[in-house]
């Protein structure tokens, strides 16, 4: 398959260059904002516990997690995790903007408070969170064995099999556009969060501007899963002799 010229250059060469433009926008992106003093006199966990507690969810925990950018909210264990990248103060410390007092960039306060929209968006009962998490056992079988049930089918000229593998791959797919409106709406919770803590002007595009530049990479997932499923779509029905 990954020598077919119709997968190569419908699916593997978008695929790349849509991901590959989304990850290079967060990096910069997060890069330049990173560097910005929000004025906000917290480190990395008292920020994010101080927007638990105003909004009532003194039950959520805090820990760190390793990794860039690897900052997420665990629904089942009520953890909302924050990622060495984040927590570090080094990018405000080469932008000499070091103190005895914590400083917290713009970009880590924007990443904070959409986590933070996650679990509130998990307290008050999101119906779009909802959905995402009822799709994710599908999702999973979706994206990890469906693709070698299409394989296998089209091979193996069993077309039952494949048609069962694009089936789970739908699940896939559909769990990508259902992410797309709980981060959207994560981020909008965010927004308001830091505007209620003063981040205004500059500062504040700086924060749409992370916020945005993260969004993209999920539009990204979801269009490169739409791709594959058109393409396996393809393969099962569109090579019949």
């Amino acid at each position: 398959m990954i020598f077919d010229p119709i997968y190569i250059f419908v699916v593997l060469i978008p695929t790349l260059a849509i991901t590959g433009w989304a990850m290079w926008r967060v990096k910069s992106t997060y890069g330049k904002w990173s560097k910005v003093d929000s004025g906000i006199n917290l480190d990395a966990f008292d920020f994010a516990r101080r927007l638990l507690d105003r909004q009532g969810l003194q039950q959520v925990r805090i820990e760190p997690t390793p990794g860039q950018l690897t900052d997420h909210y665990d629904p089942r264990g009520k953890i909302l995790r924050v990622s060495t990248q984040v927590a570090d103060a080094s990018a405000l410390e080469t932008a000499g903007l070091t103190s005895a007092t914590p400083r917290l960039s713009v970009a880590a306060a924007a990443v904070i408070a959409h986590e933070v929209g996650h679990a509130l968006q998990d307290a008050s009962g999101d119906q779009a969170m909802k959905l995402r998490t009822a799709i994710v056992p599908a999702a999973q079988f979706g994206s990890g064995i469906a693709p070698w049930l299409i394989i296998a089918g089209f091979f193996l000229r069993f077309e039952a099999l494949a048609i069962v593998g694009l089936i789970g791959f739908a699940a896939a797919v559909l769990f990508t556009f259902a992410t797309l409106p709980v981060e959207i709406g994560a981020s909008g919770r965010a927004l308001a969060f830091v505007n209620g803590l003063g981040l205004s002007g500059e500062r504040m595009t700086g924060a749409r501007d992370v916020l945005k530049a993260a969004a993209w990479t999920y539009v990204a997932g979801a269009l490169t899963a739409l791709l594959t499923f058109l393409y396996y779509v393809w393969l099962i029905f569109g090579r019949r002799d």
